[in-house]
């Protein structure tokens, strides 16, 4: 369900993009969806409802969403205000390329992979394989924030909106797939080790 909700403002800011020149008629109240400006006030408004809802339901809201968050509010007022979409198009690259640097810079100052702080305690990997994890995730936030960039300069708004619902899921399976290639062998490993000693114990 957290997942779910994380996923809304996405879903909420590609729906109200594709109504753009659609009249909504309340009363006497008549609005025509602006384009990628309506879908930013929505997708404001949607996220800001969200670490609400988040903080209510769970009683605590996670930094990563609160940097999203802050992202939103910061980059989608100034494409409100000042009628330029490139800074709500940059969104997504500058939160992208700060996960990287965090990741990265996290290995460099710590000495530990960020991941290593993030999972459960009982996930035990060698330091070679965290600093694989490091490595691939480090090019992953970076490839997706240049991804970014080139569909959003490259083509038109409609193809970027679109690209934006669908890359989350396309771009993650193969960083998952990566992430498990590294750190399954030795989780079975650690499991084989957990399950011989249970057996052998009186």
């Amino acid at each position: 369900m957290k997942q779910l909700l994380e996923f809304l403002p996405l879903v909420i800011f590609v729906v109200v993009f594709k109504l753009s020149g659609t009249t909504l008629t309340i009363a006497e109240f008549d609005y025509t969806f602006d384009g990628i400006y309506t879908a930013t006030l929505a997708l404001i408004v949607a996220t800001l409802l969200q670490v609400i809802l988040v903080k209510v339901i769970w009683g605590s809201v996670e930094k990563r969403l609160l940097a999203v968050a802050a992202l939103v509010l910061v980059f989608g007022s100034a494409t409100v205000l000042l009628r330029d979409p490139v800074f709500i198009l940059w969104k997504p690259t500058v939160l992208n390329w700060t996960f990287a640097a965090v990741c990265a810079g996290w290995h460099i100052v710590r000495h530990r992979c960020l991941f290593e702080a993030l999972l459960p305690s009982e996930i035990e990997l060698p330091q070679s394989a965290w600093l694989k994890v490091t490595i691939v995730s480090t090019f992953q936030f970076l490839m997706v924030g240049a991804l970014n960039l080139y569909v959003g300069f490259n083509y038109s708004m409609d193809t970027w909106v679109t690209y934006k619902l669908w890359s989350p899921l396309a771009l993650t399976i193969p960083w998952m797939i990566l992430l498990g290639i590294i750190m399954g062998p030795h989780i079975k490993n650690a499991q084989k080790v957990a399950n011989d000693e249970t057996t052998i114990s009186p």
